[in-house]
């Protein structure tokens, strides 16, 4: 994204804070370095929840057995694709 497409996001003056003292220690180059940080680690602990329910329900017998066609298949029309 460049940055002309980029806009400028105002955070609460705790976060504020916190970041601003994130790239005073030197853990972060600057505060949009902090936010993209803490919002990749968030998508990366959503992705691991999802992770180890998906295990769990494998686990439990939960799981459907299925072809990479039939798969294929599913998504593209759940994502309404396939007309």
């Amino acid at each position: 994204m460049s940055s002309a497409a980029r806009k400028p996001i105002e955070l609460p003056d705790d976060l504020q804070a916190f970041a601003e003292e994130r790239v005073r220690a030197g853990k972060s180059p600057s505060v949009a370095d902090v936010v993209r940080d803490a919002v990749e680690e968030k998508k990366l602990a959503v992705l691991r929840e999802a992770l180890d329910e998906g295990i769990a329900e494998l686990d439990a017998g939960l799981g459907v057995e299925t072809t990479p066609d039939e798969l294929m298949a599913e998504i593209s029309a759940e994502l309404g694709l396939d007309s």
